[in-house]
C-alpha cells in the first residue's frame, strides 16, 4: 500500500500543479447545433453585419488593413505566402495556417496574426473584387485557426491573448456576412465558424480573463456586444449583452474621469479612448438600450479634449505610450466618433475632418494635464500657432504609462519640436528605458526608479492673452523634491525653471528630446543651441542658465545612456537630446526657448539669457530679443512680463491656487480597486511550473534511487509512508506559496 501511496502522491501533486492552467484556458468544445448555424445564416440581416464591419473593438490590431485604400496588392502577396502590409512587420506565413507562425515573435505583428488580421486583409479584398480566391483562402485561414485553437491545450505566442481574442470577433463577423450566402458555402465549415465564436465569447466573458484595469478591459466587453449582435442565435448572447454592460459601467468609474481625459497616460491612447468610447454608444443604440446620461457626457468631453491635444497635421503630443505620427498634406485619420441623438440615442460612426476650436486655455487638474493655443490670428491655427501640452497625470495600475510626470511638449511653426520618446515596440532592446525618466524631459533625480513613490501637485496655474503659467511640484518619499515652473509669453517664447531639492550626494537631471527630423548645433554664446528643421525653415533657439555645477551634453541614439530617441511611425529613430545635470541640492536651471525664423518671431538672437533664483516665488529671467530686453518676473503669485525699450508691457498675471482634487482622485482610485478586486487576474506561470514539474520528477528519481538502495531493510514500508507525508507537503507549499 505505501509503494502504491509514494507513486500516487507525486501524480498527485503534479495533477494540483497543472491544474489550474489548464482549467483557466480549457472551453467546452462541443459543437454549435445545426439550428443553431441555420438561423445564423438569416439573423441578423445583411444591413447589421455590414454596419458591424466599421467596427474594430480589438483597435489598433487591424488599423493597417483598414487604412489600405486598395487591399488588393496585399491580399494577392498574402496568397503567395508574404505579409505586405505597411504598418505590420514583413514575414513568411505558411497557407492555410501553422501553429508555427505564432511563435514569429514580432511584437505587435504576432498580436495582429492572432488576431485574424490576415483572414481581415482578405475578406476587404473579396467586398472589393468580388473575387472567390480571396474569400475561400480567408476561409481555409480561418478554419485552421478554429481547427488548432479548440485543439490547443497550453496557451502559445497570443493564441489565447486578450486583445487578440477581441479582435478575432469583429473578423468572423466580417467573414460571416461574404460566407453565409456564397455559393460554396458549407455547413460544416459553418459550424466550424460559430464554434470559433462561441469559444471566443467564452474566453472573453470568463472574469479571470477580463483585464478589467485597461483598454483592453474595454475591448473585450465591446467584443462581446459585437457577438451578440453578429451572432444573436448563439445560447449565450443575451447573457453577453447584460454582462458587458455591467462591467463597462464598472470601467466607466476610472476609465475616463468627468473632464474627459481617458486615464492612461497617453495622448494616443486618449484617441483609442474616443474611438472606444463612440463604438459603445453605437453598439447600445444598435441593442436597443439607451446611452446612460454619464456616458454620454464624458464622452462629448473626450471628443473636446482630443480637439484640444490633435494639432493641425493631425498629430498628437508624444506623452505616455503614443506614437509619433507625421502629418504633412494628409493629416492621419481622426478616431471614428457617432453623434448623440433624441432619446439618448447614438448615430452610426463616421469619420469626421473637421474637429471643434481648441480653447485658448484648457486645464484638467484631476487628470493632470494643461494645453494652451496660441497664435497672431487667434485659435485658426494659422501657421504661427503654437501648443504647449504639460501632463503631470499618474493614475497607478493605469496603463501605458511612463516616468514623465511635469514634460513639456512643443509645438509651433506647423510642426513639433520638444516631445517625449513615445511608444517604444515590445520585445525591441531600449523599451525599459523609453519608459523611464531619461524618455521623458520631465525633472528627476539621477538613478530614480520608474516606479518610484511620488505625488505631483499643481501649486497654481495663470492665464492672459499674453502670458500662460503653471506651477508643479513632484515630491518623493525620501525627500527629494523637484519643482518646475511652464511660462508661455506671446505664441513663440517658454520660459522653463527647474528646482531641485534633494540631499547633499544627489544629483538632479533633465534630458530634453527634440523631434527626430530635426537637427541641433552649438550656438554662438555659452549655453545656447539652435535646433534647426530641413530645407531652411524655422529654427528653435535654446538658451540655458543655471546654478553652479552645472553640466551639459548631447546624445543621440544612445542605449547605454538611453538618450536621443523618438518612436516615428512605431519604429525608434535617433533624435538630437540635450542632457542637463547638475547637484540636487537647491539647485536651479532656467531653459528660454525661442521659436525663430518661418512661421516664428524673429527676434531670438543668439545671446545669453541671465537669471536671478532667490526661491521657487521670487526670480526673474532676462531674455534678449534683438532691440528689446523681454524680462520675465515672479514675486508672490504674481507673474509679470515687460519688455525694456518697447512701448507698452503687459500687465501683472495673478496666479491662481491649483484646486483640491483629492476627492475626484479618491473617487476614481476607489472605483478603479473595487473592479480590479473583483476581477483578479490569473497570473500566467507556464515557466514555473514547468520549472517544478522537472524538480518534481528528479525528486521522484531520487525517491526510488534511495528506496532500491534500503530494499533490505523491513522498516523501508514506513518510511514510503512518510513520502507521503512529505508529498503532500510539497504539494500544498507549491499550490498555497510558490504559485
Amino acid at each position: 500500500m505505501g509503494l502504491v501511496l509514494s507513486w500516487v502522491a507525486p501524480a498527485v501533486v503534479l495533477v494540483a500543479v497543472w491544474f489550474p492552467h489548464f482549467a483557466h484556458y480549457y472551453v467546452d468544445n462541443s459543437a454549435v447545433p445545426a439550428a443553431t448555424v441555420e438561423a445564423s445564416r438569416a439573423k441578423p440581416g445583411d444591413a447589421r453585419l455590414r454596419e458591424l464591419a466599421g467596427f474594430s473593438p480589438g483597435y489598433g490590431v487591424a488599423r493597417p488593413v483598414f487604412a489600405l485604400a486598395d487591399p488588393r496588392a496585399a491580399a494577392a502577396q498574402l496568397l503567395a505566402g508574404k505579409v505586405d502590409v505597411p504598418g505590420l512587420p514583413p514575414r513568411r506565413v505558411t497557407l492555410p495556417f501553422a501553429p508555427d507562425d505564432l511563435d514569429n515573435d514580432l511584437g505587435a505583428g504576432s498580436l495582429s496574426f492572432a488576431g485574424l488580421v490576415l483572414p481581415e486583409l482578405l475578406v476587404r479584398a473579396y467586398v472589393e473584387t468580388g473575387e472567390d480566391r480571396y474569400l475561400l483562402a480567408a476561409r481555409d485561414m480561418i478554419v485552421g485557426w478554429a481547427d488548432y485553437e479548440a485543439r490547443a491545450w497550453l496557451p502559445r505566442g497570443f493564441l489565447w491573448n486578450d486583445h487578440a481574442v477581441a479582435a478575432r470577433v469583429p473578423v468572423l463577423a466580417a467573414f460571416w456576412l461574404a460566407y453565409r450566402h456564397h455559393p460554396t458555402y458549407d455547413p460544416a465549415v459553418a459550424a466550424t465558424v460559430l464554434r470559433f465564436a462561441a469559444r471566443s465569447g467564452v474566453l472573453l466573458a470568463r472574469p479571470a480573463h477580463f483585464t478589467v484595469a485597461t483598454n483592453h478591459g474595454v475591448m473585450q466587453n465591446l467584443a462581446l456586444w459585437h457577438l451578440a449582435l453578429a451572432f444573436p442565435e448563439l445560447d449565450e448572447s443575451p447573457r453577453y449583452r447584460r454582462l458587458a454592460l455591467d462591467r463597462l459601467d464598472e470601467q466607466m468609474g476610472f476609465y475616463i474621469d468627468d473632464e474627459g481625459v481617458v486615464l492612461e497616460h497617453s495622448a494616443g491612447y486618449h484617441r483609442t479612448g474616443v474611438e472606444l468610447l463612440a463604438m459603445a454608444l453605437r453598439y447600445l443604440t444598435l441593442l436597443e438600450q439607451p446611452v446612460p446620461e454619464s456616458w454620454a457626457r464624458k464622452y462629448e468631453a473626450a471628443v473636446k479634449v482630443y480637439a484640444q491635444l490633435r494639432r493641425p497635421d493631425g498629430s498628437l503630443p508624444i506623452f505616455g505610450d503614443t506614437t509619433g505620427e507625421p502629418g504633412g498634406d494628409t493629416p492621419p485619420a481622426g478616431p471614428l466618433t457617432t453623434r448623440l441623438m433624441p432619446e439618448r440615442r447614438a448615430a452610426p460612426l463616421e469619420q469626421i475632418s473637421t474637429w471643434p476650436a481648441p480653447a485658448p486655455e484648457a486645464l484638467y487638474p484631476v487628470a493632470g494635464y494643461a494645453s494652451w493655443w496660441r497664435g497672431p490670428a487667434g485659435l485658426d491655427r494659422a501657421p504661427r500657432a503654437s501648443q504647449t501640452v504639460v501632463t503631470w497625470s499618474y493614475f497607478p495600475g493605469h496603463g501605458h504609462k511612463h516616468a514623465d510626470e511635469m514634460s513639456v511638449l512643443l509645438w509651433g511653426a506647423g510642426r513639433a519640436w520638444i516631445s517625449n520618446v513615445g511608444y517604444w515596440p515590445y520585445g525591441v532592446a531600449g523599451r525599459s528605458g523609453a519608459e523611464s525618466w531619461r524618455g521623458s524631459n520631465a525633472p528627476h533625480r539621477v538613478s530614480e526608479p520608474r516606479t518610484s513613490p511620488r505625488t505631483t501637485r499643481l501649486i497654481a496655474s495663470g492665464w492672459s492673452e499674453r502670458v500662460a503659467a503653471l506651477d508643479l511640484e513632484r515630491r518623493l518619499g525620501a525627500g527629494y523634491v523637484a519643482r518646475r515652473q511652464v511660462v508661455h509669453v506671446d505664441p513663440d517664447l517658454w520660459v522653463v525653471l527647474d528646482h531641485a531639492s534633494g540631499g547633499p550626494a544627489e544629483r538632479a537631471r533633465v534630458q530634453w528630446t527634440m523631434a527626430a527630423d530635426l537637427q541641433l548645433r552649438p550656438g554662438g554664446s555659452p549655453g545656447s543651441y539652435v535646433l534647426e528643421a530641413p530645407a531652411a525653415g524655422p529654427r528653435l533657439v535654446l538658451r540655458l542658465a543655471s546654478s553652479a555645477g552645472t553640466s551639459v551634453r548631447e546624445l543621440r541614439g544612445s542605449l547605454d545612456p538611453f538618450g536621443g530617441w523618438q518612436v516615428v511611425n512605431h519604429q525608434p529613430a535617433p533624435a538630437p537630446s540635450i542632457v542637463v545635470e547638475q547637484p540636487a541640492a537647491n539647485s536651479w536651471t532656467v531653459a528660454v526657448w525661442c521659436l525663430a525664423g518661418p512661421g516664428g518671431s524673429r527676434a531670438c538672437p543668439d545671446a545669453p539669457v541671465s537669471a536671478r533664483f532667490s526661491d521657487d516665488e521670487d526670480w526673474s529671467v532676462s531674455v534678449p530679443r534683438g532691440e528689446t530686453t523681454l524680462v520675465v518676473t515672479r514675486g508672490g503669485q504674481e507673474l509679470r512680463s515687460s519688455s525694456a525699450g518697447a512701448a507698452a508691457s503687459a500687465g501683472p498675471l495673478a496666479l491662481q491656487a491649483g484646486p483640491d482634487v483629492a476627492v475626484a482622485r479618491a473617487r476614481i482610485r476607489a472605483a478603479y480597486e473595487t473592479a480590479v478586486g473583483k476581477y483578479p487576474r490569473f497570473r500566467d506561470v507556464e515557466y514555473y511550473r514547468l520549472r517544478a514539474t522537472y524538480a518534481l520528477l528528479g525528486l521522484v528519481a531520487v525517491q526510488e534511487v534511495f528506496f532500491l538502495a534500503i530494499r533490505r531493510f523491513h522498516w523501508r514500508a514506513w518510511l514510503r509512508y512518510a513520502a507521503v507525508l512529505a508529498w503532500a507537503a510539497i504539494g500544498v507549499w507549491l499550490v498555497f506559496v510558490y504559485f
